[in-house]
């Protein structure tokens, strides 16, 4: 197969997959004029530490790797601190459709990545639009900007820089997308975008799993248009949040003297059995407790047997009542007190009732820190350090 073949296949591929929400023929142009395999140097693939260079004379052994479906890693040698990647054509599409480009448009771009995203994005805006895309990592940026400049995209610039600032020297912006997770929204991107606006934000909670949100400026604040369940590498620099990771359970000062407090283990079923799936079947209630319960919190511990990988679980702890509930498994196990399991029992019970939401299940609305906010029934306000975050059912 050519190039070509293998584009057409991936972009036949991304039209089965959102068959409802068809991808659209701008960006469709875009893609076909924009090789995914022109902005790929050096890349690896997940779970393997062996590093490919592409190049011109060995192109044709890459080709079935770089138009598949799927993220590549091109920064990072530690599968569990990559810092960055090209992501998942198919979703990059469905992205670009979201956004609602259109020519002339000014676009700010959080995470240049390859430059791919940055050049699709060029391509759909037309020569009178500008895309600014900045990136933190010194060498990607440099690559991106030679990616883009070999094949004669002038309205695309890479600017090597901390992207959690913005960059006020190209705005007022008609969009503003994040191409890494963030937990916070920095204030700058408030004041950076135009009235009416759109912002595509990867949103990372400390229940686990991402959700990418389309939001719309509106007065001072941002509004939900839609959501969807993804997976991104998160944001580095100043707004790096480490304490989203699991916490090791015996990183836990008491957890010498808790782990001899057992008071019930039951079984408790997430919907599916055993470890192997426990992660996939609990991701709408971390979901909600990352949202919901300030006391909730993922944890990890050591498997038996002598396996490497560490076992997740999550439960709440209550430090001031000493309690403990761990879902863990095929099993909800209760320390110290009962106050942490029935807490945890009545969120569960709270969550079926109200449909078993994930966060793409709510509305949210992001204001400035300093507003002054009040929560209504089903709704939460979970208040982080520039912005504070509505959720709403």
């Amino acid at each position: 197969m050519d190039v070509l073949e293998h584009q057409r296949q991936l972009l036949d591929n991304a039209r089965q997959i959102y068959r409802e929400t068809p991808i659209s023929d701008e960006t469709a142009r875009a893609y076909l004029a924009t090789p995914r395999h022109r902005f790929v140097r050096r890349y690896r693939e997940w779970a393997s530490p062996h590093w490919q260079d592409v190049t011109e004379s060995h192109l044709n052994e890459h080709l079935a790797t770089l138009y598949s479906d799927k993220a590549i890693i091109l920064f990072g040698d530690d599968d569990e601190n990559i810092q960055s990647t090209i992501s998942q054509p198919s979703f990059v599409l469905r992205m670009l459709d979201l956004l609602q480009l259109q020519p002339g448009h000014t676009v700010l771009e959080l995470g240049a990545g390859s430059g791919w995203n940055a050049a699709l994005i060029g391509q759909i805006i037309g020569p009178t639009g500008q895309v600014c895309s900045v990136e933190i990592i010194p060498e990607m940026a440099d690559r991106a900007s030679a990616s883009i400049a070999e094949l004669g995209i002038t309205n695309v610039h890479v600017i090597a820089a901390d992207g959690s600032s913005g960059y006020a020297a190209g705005g007022p912006y008609d969009r503003i997308v994040f191409t890494a997770g963030a937990y916070d929204l920095p204030r700058p991107f408030f004041e950076q975008i135009a009235p009416g606006g759109l912002l595509l934000m990867v949103i990372k909670n400390r229940g686990g799993g991402d959700t990418l949100f389309l939001l719309k400026k509106v007065a001072d604040h941002f509004e939900s248009r839609h959501a969807m369940s993804c997976g991104f590498v998160s944001m580095t620099g100043r707004h790096q949040r480490a304490d989203l990771d699991p916490v090791a359970l015996e990183s836990l000062p008491e957890w010498a003297d808790m782990r001899h407090r057992e008071l019930t283990r039951r079984p408790f079923w997430w919907g599916g059995k055993g470890s192997e799936s426990f992660v996939w079947q609990t991701m709408g209630i971390r979901s909600f407790l990352g949202i919901a319960e300030p006391l909730f919190q993922t944890f990890k511990v050591d498997r038996q047997g002598g396996e490497s990988a560490a076992q997740p679980c999550f439960g709440l702890w209550d430090r001031e009542a000493q309690s403990l509930a761990l879902a863990k498994d095929d099993q909800l196990v209760s320390y110290g007190t009962m106050a942490a399991t029935e807490r945890l029992l009545a969120h569960v019970h709270r969550w079926v009732d109200l449909g078993m939401p994930a966060a793409a299940g709510f509305h949210l609305c992001v204001y400035p820190s300093e507003r002054h906010l009040v929560a209504n029934d089903d709704q939460w306000i979970v208040r982080r350090h520039e912005s504070q975050f509505v959720w709403s059912l």
